[in-house]
């Protein structure tokens, strides 16, 4: 997979191998049962992409290029940290901009917001030890490695997968993976706004971001500079 600048103004464009570039719109977002996916009319398909789109947004790109090989956007560790590492070794072109966007999340009574003194960056997927291996016999999270998951079992222990990074680490990734679900909204310009979602999921997020949308809770901004990348990762 490979990020790359992009035009001033072009906004967030992808592909999959063999297609071509396509802004990126919230029409292309199709959510699924732990995992979003990007499609579009053309027949582009990539699954698990919310984690590079997280990345992008926390970086808050306005302009990139995001090329995928396959069907599905790399794991890596389960976070969004190696995609933001990546984004931030290559390099930001433009001035960082104060935020006008405030998010939240409320899940299993911990409750975690963004901005703050916590990044989400580095909060990793969790998941039940039994959807996990079916998801994993299906073909989905080629290279996925013991220590890139929270692996809950039925008494809720985590003794199968990874030891938590830090406190409340999965509902910090619910906040990470609702940045990602707002990806294809941010490709279309910065956000402003406070957004709370309570018990947040790929498949109830758009319909919470929409309805923030619509009531003016969350909009896009007028301004104008922008930032992108400044040469290839």
């Amino acid at each position: 997979m490979t990020l790359r600048p992009g035009s001033p103004g072009q906004g967030w464009r992808w592909a999959q191998a063999g297609s071509p570039l396509q802004r990126l719109c919230p029409e292309h977002w199709a959510p699924l049962p732990h995992r979003s996916t990007l499609q579009s009319p053309s027949g582009a398909r990539v699954q698990v992409c919310e984690h590079v789109l997280a990345a992008c947004f926390l970086q808050d790109l306005d302009d990139v290029d995001i090329l995928f090989e396959g069907g599905e956007a790399p794991i890596l560790d389960g976070s969004a940290g190696p995609y933001l590492r990546a984004i931030r070794h290559a390099g930001i072109a433009g001035e960082p901009r104060p935020h006008g966007l405030r998010l939240s999340i409320t899940w299993q009574r911990h409750t975690v917001s963004w901005p703050g003194d916590t990044q989400p960056e580095r909060a990793r997927t969790f998941i039940d030890l039994s959807d996990g291996a079916q998801l994993l016999s299906s073909g989905l999270f080629r290279g996925a490695r013991p220590d890139c998951a929270l692996v809950f079992d039925s008494t809720g222990s985590s003794r199968y997968g990874a030891r938590p990074r830090f406190p409340k680490e999965p509902a910090w990734h619910k906040l990470l993976d609702l940045m990602g679900d707002l990806g294809p909204y941010r490709a279309q310009g910065r956000l402003e706004g406070d957004l709370h979602v309570k018990n947040p999921a790929h498949q109830s997020n758009g319909v919470s971001i929409q309805s923030a949308l619509a009531d003016g809770r969350l909009r896009w901004q007028r301004d104008a500079k922008a930032s992108t990348l400044t040469h290839r990762s």
